[in-house]
């Protein structure tokens, strides 16, 4: 059956977008005609509309001309598969906007004397979080960003590093927050502990699937050291995320999260009395030697990682971490950068979020012939990194033990009296499933067994509901559910 064509009139009317865009997109190579008459008359098809749409979308979700001729001309998506993709950006979009919405809220009802202060950070959000969303929305800038570190002078790389610090053991559930691609869990793969669960989380979709896509390279090692890896879309700002975890990560992400004492008092919750809260960050002079060249190479491109990192970084995170846990300490990873070639840094700089790559692009040649200066007058480019982590722990009060035991009680008695309506009643509600794993989590994870020996040395309140503190009778409900 013979493709039907249209004209530009014709395309235009049924589409709803004027003749005069559609010839625009055209001389910006985005929305080619599929032919021309004999009078040369612009002619469309079915795919067309399919571009036009994307285009339209791409626009509204705030990406540029250029940005969109990149995605579009270089895309192999079939139709289904670009609405899936196009679903994730919108879905992101709309994460965002709940963020703005409840920034707006905050300015509306500050108290006397707070206005100020609250539109101020209202301001920042607008400016920063959708600055940060289209540079997160896929790994490409990341990996630009990464690809530079493989000149560091650290005695072992910095996954190495970071996993040396996170102290792991076998058994242990870890819950990764902001994990992007997961380059680091790819690194340190083979040098894992057994029998460890991972739950990996990302505000981005599109991260996420980058992150299943390279730890499928090490599908074999997860396999055989019996690693388990689920990945959870979430929002640090409001996370909802239930279970305990012995270790719990923010890898240089912290600066991006608004609420971050919200989210200090949830990951206090979600760790076990001996878990840890491993966050790394950077130091106010972090790269500054390759932030002073890009402001002499040209003042215009914008470096935005201090005004985006300030929020918490090595000088500041202890003040902020110390209102909710009680042990801090800070490590230090002595590492700076020594690069001998050109192109990395030119890849580093064009991945900055904001106008580097405008302003570099046409002006590659000068821009590498000035690293090739320095690197030929010193050996190489230093450039000295700050970088470090700060682990926390908590000590547990007597109200935090009641108060796990009587959110575990409600859990228990909920899932009993639903179970007893129907047996199947775990599997058939979401709400209900993810309370019932983390019931589970915590009489087979070992949190039980010190709630009850805390019970057993009568530290508990004698009026304290404990039913979920009883052996068989957890036992029984999970014998009847698991069958």
């Amino acid at each position: 059956m013979e493709n039907k064509k249209y004209t530009i009139g014709e395309f235009g009317r049924i589409s709803g977008v004027s003749a005069k865009t559609i010839r625009f997109y055209d001389e910006k190579g985005l929305l080619k005609p599929i032919g021309y008459s004999e009078a040369g008359y612009r002619y469309y098809d079915e795919s067309s509309f399919v571009t036009l749409q994307r285009i339209l979308l791409l626009r509204y979700l705030g990406m540029s001309l250029e940005q969109i001729k990149e995605t579009v001309c270089n895309s192999t998506l079939s139709l289904e598969e670009s609405l899936q993709e196009q679903k994730k950006l919108l879905n992101e979009k709309k994460r965002h906007l709940d963020r703005v919405i409840d920034a707006v809220d905050k300015v509306q009802n500050a108290e006397e004397g707070q206005t100020w202060e609250n539109l101020v950070e209202a301001i920042r959000i607008l400016e920063v979080s959708d600055m940060i969303i289209k540079q997160y929305r896929s790994d490409d800038n990341l990996n630009r960003r990464i690809s530079l570190h493989n000149y560091s002078t650290g005695k072992i790389p910095w996954a190495d590093w970071v996993l040396e610090n996170l102290e792991l053991s076998e058994g242990m559930d870890i819950l990764c927050l902001g994990c992007g691609n997961a380059a680091n869990l790819v690194a340190i793969a083979d040098n894992l502990p057994r029998n460890l669960t991972f739950l990996l989380t990302d505000y981005s979709e599109g991260m996420l699937e980058k992150a299943k896509e390279n730890l499928a390279t090490k599908q074999d090692v997860f396999e055989e050291k019996d690693i388990k890896i689920s990945y959870q879309v979430a929002d640090a700002n409001c996370l909802a995320l239930l279970g305990s975890y012995d270790r719990i990560t923010a890898n240089h992400m912290l600066y991006h999260v608004e609420k971050r004492q919200e989210l200090f008092r949830k990951v206090k919750q979600l760790l076990k009395p001996d878990g840890m809260f491993c966050a790394t960050t950077i130091g106010d002079t972090h790269m500054q030697e390759l932030h002073e060249f890009v402001e002499r190479f040209d003042a215009k491109i914008e470096v935005p990682f201090h005004r985006v990192s300030c929020g918490f970084h090595l000088e500041n995170g202890r003040e902020q971490l110390q209102t909710v846990f009680d042990h801090i300490e800070c490590a230090i990873c002595n590492s700076d950068l020594l690069v001998d070639a050109a192109e990395p840094v030119y890849e580093y700089v064009y991945s900055f979020p904001g106008n580097a790559a405008e302003l570099i692009r046409d002006r590659k040649e000068e821009f590498l012939r000035k690293v090739e200066e320095i690197i030929e007058r010193d050996g190489a480019f230093y450039i000295h990194k700050s970088t470090g982590m700060f682990r926390c722990r908590v000590n547990e009060s007597r109200e935090d033990i009641i108060a796990r035991i009587t959110r575990m009680e409600q859990y228990f008695d909920e899932i009993r009296e639903a179970t007893e309506k129907d047996t199947k009643a775990v599997h058939k509600d979401d709400a209900l499933q993810k309370k019932w794993q983390e019931l589970l989590a915590y009489y087979e994870g070992g949190q039980w067994l010190k709630d009850y020996e805390c019970d057993e040395r009568g530290e508990l309140p004698r009026d304290l509901k404990r039913g979920v503190l009883s052996e068989d009778g957890v036992y029984n409900l999970i014998s009847e559910i698991e069958g």
